[in-house]
């Protein structure tokens, strides 16, 4: 079994961690408490916290400082100001018995805004508090703090060239203090500030110094994930894959849900684009795992990407499943029409390739009420597109003009779809003019001019190939002929050689149908003569090619036609 299956099905296993689990030490709470509230699990993160200090001796000095500022920081987050301050008054005489006096001084000056991110009217006394401490040249690790809230503090506010100066200056300070949780923090900060002002580089500098340190599972995810985002460059895939799978691996083990929805979706789209269409399933079942696991309100839609997924890997049966039980829930929690349409019409398209065409086109009914109940006519449009397109392949031809007629009226009420009005009339145009009815070039003239409005060239060149052969079809060969020499030239026209061929050789057959083997013959050599011809292309010519020349009693140059398509055939 590859490596990355086996890692998924790992992580598909795992239970997450054990509320019950007694951690080991101090320093163990301190890096759960972390954990509990990337988590946002704010109860875990204080019981964990208050468990460390209960745990904690006299040499625990700095992991016990830590964990007050986990609960003065969680005891903001739920607006608990007394609990805040008592903890802050707890810190405070902590730092002093530790002989850390300018610290305590200024941590009690200050006050809890050192634990959070500082408002805007808080900047100015944050700054004048730098500039006082730098002029007493106070210790760098007090310094960094103060940088730390103030660049935390420009950073919302968008300033971030101010932020990543003082997130440079904190990160330092903090090393130089060999304060190593403080700089952790302040290093995941300075990586995500730098890929805001787009400098990649900095970014995973930055990541990589954070994960050569000591640091809760949580803070090395985001700096993995950060890694996988930034190495995603369609030349590093497989180191991409990597880093996001880990960062999926270590946050699905600390029960950090979100976190673990963006890794294990990442992943799925990388291994999706890689061909991987197993392991993509597996990670898209990771990701609604982990949705449903921490109640997350995405979980609808990480179930329908799974059930595309499964789409595209051919799990057909599989995916009837998945998105069954996805309609289910969503009838039972009456989730918008359109999310509803959606699954229906994936659901659908699981029964259609399963052969069951009953259900496709009853799952597909009924997206058409749910897009035309949620006002998305354009995307009601298509689906009746869908069910005229699979009635007329099983040679319901009448029925599936009555929903191209439908497409359309329902594409002429919307007004925020352009594409959906020439895209059903080009099928309806195409439809009746396969039944003989004339109309069908009108529709197929309007569906021209519209592309041509919108300056869709290559549809416009697509519809006018339609309406050439339409004019066949209705038996008018001269028109046809005129019709598809004007799509070859729409079609180079919008870089297209291999379509403009295909529109010519359809011209140069037609004028062999109409008993005109002298003109088919030019046009046969015209399509040979393009450049970078495809095979099939070039066996088909030749052998129209040939047979017009037979017609005409040139047997010497019928016959070499007639070997260079066995030899284009063979090759």
């Amino acid at each position: 079994m590859p490596a990355i299956e086996r890692r998924l099905l790992e992580v598909l296993a795992a239970a997450g961690p054990d509320p019950a689990a007694t951690p080991a030490n101090p320093r163990d709470c301190l890096d759960r408490a972390y954990e509990a509230a990337y988590a946002e699990d704010h109860h875990g993160a204080v019981t964990l916290a208050r468990l460390g200090l209960e745990q904690a001796t006299e040499s625990d000095t700095d992991t016990v400082l830590a964990l007050y500022s986990v609960l003065i920081a969680v005891a903001q987050i739920q607006d608990q100001t007394s609990d805040a301050e008592y903890y802050l008054a707890q810190r405070v005489d902590r730092l002093r018995s530790a002989g850390r006096n300018v610290q305590a001084s200024v941590e009690a000056d200050l006050g809890t805004v050192l634990f959070r991110e500082a408002t805007a009217a808080e900047l100015p006394v944050l700054e004048a508090a730098l500039e006082q401490l730098q002029a007493a040249k106070a210790p760098v690790g007090v310094l960094a703090d103060v940088k730390l809230a103030i660049a935390v503090a420009h950073s919302q506010k968008g300033v971030r060239s101010t932020a990543v100066a003082l997130l440079e200056d904190a990160v330092e300070g903090y090393a130089a203090g060999e304060r190593t949780d403080s700089l952790a923090g302040a290093l995941m900060y300075l990586a995500h500030t730098y890929l805001q002002m787009d400098q990649p580089g900095q970014a995973v500098a930055a990541a990589d110094r954070l994960l050569a340190i000591p640091a809760n599972r949580a803070l090395a995810a985001s700096m993995w994930l950060l890694k996988a985002n930034l190495a995603n460059t369609g030349e590093h895939d497989d180191d991409a894959i990597e880093y996001a799978l880990t960062a999926l691996e270590l946050y699905a083990a600390c029960g950090v849900r979100k976190g673990a929805i963006s890794a294990a979706v990442v992943v799925a789209q990388l291994c999706a684009a890689a061909g991987d269409a197993e392991s993509s399933v597996l990670a898209w079942r990771a990701a609604v795992q982990q949705a449903e696991r921490g109640e997350v309100q995405e979980e609808l839609t990480l179930r329908l990407a799974l059930g595309n997924q499964l789409l595209e890997a051919e799990e057909y049966e599989l995916a009837a499943q998945v998105l069954g039980k996805l309609l289910q829930r969503q009838r039972l929690t009456d989730a918008p029409h359109s999310d509803k349409a959606r699954t229906l019409m994936s659901l659908g398209h699981a029964h259609r390739h399963a052969e069951r065409t009953a259900d496709t086109l009853d799952c597909w009914r009924e997206a058409v009420a749910e897009f035309t109940g949620g006002g998305e006519y354009g995307e009601a449009a298509r689906s009746l597109l869908a069910i005229g397109t699979l009635l007329s392949r099983e040679d319901h031809d009448a029925d599936a003009i009555v929903c191209f007629e439908a497409a359309v009226a329902a594409a002429r009420k919307s007004s925020d779809d352009a594409a959906a009005l020439p895209q059903a009339l080009h099928a309806l145009g195409h439809a009746m003019c396969e039944a003989g009815d004339q109309d069908g070039i009108t529709q197929l003239d309007e569906a021209i001019r519209l592309a041509r409005d919108y300056g869709a060239h290559w549809y416009e060149a697509d519809y006018s190939d339609t309406r050439a052969r339409g004019l066949w079809a209705l038996d008018h060969g001269p028109a046809a002929v005129s019709a598809a020499l004007q799509a070859a030239d729409l079609y180079s026209a919008a870089d297209d050689a291999a379509s403009a061929g295909n529109s010519e050789l359809f011209a140069a057959h037609v004028l062999a149908e109409l008993d005109r083997p002298a003109d088919a013959v030019p046009m046969f050599r015209m399509v040979l003569a393009q450049p970078e011809v495809s095979r099939m292309l070039r066996v088909a010519a030749n052998l129209g090619l040939s047979a017009a020349l037979d017609s005409l009693g040139r047997k010497d140059e019928a016959e070499e036609a007639r070997r260079a398509a066995e030899e284009a055939a063979e090759n």
